[in-house]
């Protein structure tokens, strides 16, 4: 007897985080098991009357049989591929787009079962067909049109006893040889057991088929293709090839340039292959993106990991005061001063600058306790702006903050 077979355990996309329908999915196969299984003598409920027998025509059936399994084993193969390619697809057709394929290609999965029971062997068409398989099979078309760049990381066992062959071990292969693979593997089992046998691999190939012309339909193959260039630069920076992920990271962000998280890994690739002028221009851009849509936290965040690499990286004065203001809110006082500081730093003739080097001072007295550090800023404020409407109120907070800092 030779035997080869293979379970995916992972893929190198990303995923939704929760992936909510997934779960949701497979809680309820699992709910649906236990209750038609081990719990059965507990309802009244005639679990397998839902099951899908070609003989019977009915609307109903093609889909609730998706959610039924004929025993653990099939019940627990489901659930993995569905957790490994799941996740990815509903982050990328979104929760109810997901539902609703899901379900849609387990139906029609149904009908391609029916269809070759029915022509090829009709004596069987009253055996009824369960399990999410067909669903299954339409997921692997519409990841492998959506994702035709990923990579699959597999567990295999092959066992050829002539041979002397008995091995397994785990390997990782592109998506198109991994659903190839299935594939042969289905056609040659098909083969094998002919249209009667127990496990109904009309509808394994016939929900592969749908997802194929689903993902078709839905322009999958276009957005694949550019999204290659984001993962191209991804894998060039995990080599350390800097250059090479600056050009694939620039021709996604061409393509895609509202993509906030690919702005940011461009950036760091331009650090990284030390230009500091695009990587700042690209960091600039983000920021700018988020404050104009009141994402402060994610303008903050961008901020500080630009000027962590760019020491003269600053803002408009109106934009680097609500970062800075947004800065001390979070209380992130280290932050704060030093964007303060940059307000009076790089807008040193704008009547404004003074009120950076005074929320600078006060968080250093008050919050950080360096009051020597923020006294001579309040000597700095008076000495730069001798002529500003302010100086009375200057000399007044210097006074009092001396006078805190004396009793503290």
């Amino acid at each position: 007897m030779y035997f080869f077979y293979y379970y995916p355990v992972g893929v190198d996309v990303p995923r939704a985080r929760p992936a909510w329908i997934t779960w949701a999915l497979m809680t309820t196969m699992v709910v649906v098991h236990v209750l038609a299984h081990p719990l059965r003598d507990l309802t009244d409920v005639s679990w397998w009357s839902y099951a899908y027998r070609p003989a019977e025509m009915d609307l109903l059936t093609p889909a609730t049989a998706i959610f039924l399994h004929g025993g653990w084993i099939h019940l627990l193969g489901n659930a993995l591929y569905l957790w490994v390619f799941g996740p990815a697809l509903e982050r990328v057709l979104g929760r109810l787009g997901f539902l609703l394929l899901f379900v849609g290609t387990g139906y029609l999965a149904s009908l391609s079962h029916g269809a070759v029971v029915m022509n090829l062997a009709p004596q069987a068409a009253w055996g009824a067909l369960v399990g999410a398989s067909g669903a299954i099979s339409g997921l692997l078309g519409l990841f492998l049109l959506r994702f035709p760049w990923g990579r699959v990381r597999i567990a295999w066992w092959a066992f050829m006893p002539l041979q002397a062959v008995n091995r397994a071990g785990v390997a990782t292969l592109p998506s198109v040889v991994a659903v190839l693979l299935w594939v042969l593997l289905q056609v040659v089992m098909a083969m094998v057991s002919g249209p009667a046998g127990g496990t109904s691999y009309g509808a394994h190939l016939g929900g592969l088929a749908t997802g194929l012309i689903m993902g078709l339909a839905l322009g999958l193959p276009w957005r694949a293709s550019t999204e290659r260039w984001l993962v191209k630069g991804r894998r060039h920076l995990e080599r350390g090839e800097s250059h090479a992920a600056v050009g694939s990271l620039l021709r996604y962000v061409e393509t895609m340039p509202h993509d906030e998280e690919a702005r940011l890994e461009l950036a760091r690739a331009l650090r990284v292959a030390r230009d500091v002028v695009g990587s700042s221009r690209e960091y600039r851009t983000v920021v700018d993106a988020a404050l104009a849509e009141d994402r402060l936290q994610v303008a903050c965040d961008a901020y500080g990991e630009a000027r962590r690499g760019d020491p003269v990286f600053h803002l408009s004065l109106y934009e680097q005061k609500r970062i800075a203001h947004f800065l001390e809110k979070l209380g992130r006082e280290r932050e704060a001063v030093t964007a303060y500081l940059d307000l009076h730093r790089f807008h040193r003739d704008h009547p404004e600058a003074v009120h950076g080097l005074v929320r600078a001072a006060t968080i250093l007295v008050t919050r950080l306790h360096r009051t020597d550090e923020g006294l001579e800023l309040f000597e700095q404020a008076r000495r730069d702006f001798p002529d500003h409407p302010l100086q009375a109120w200057l000399e007044q907070e210097r006074r009092q903050l001396r006078r805190r800092s004396a009793a503290a």
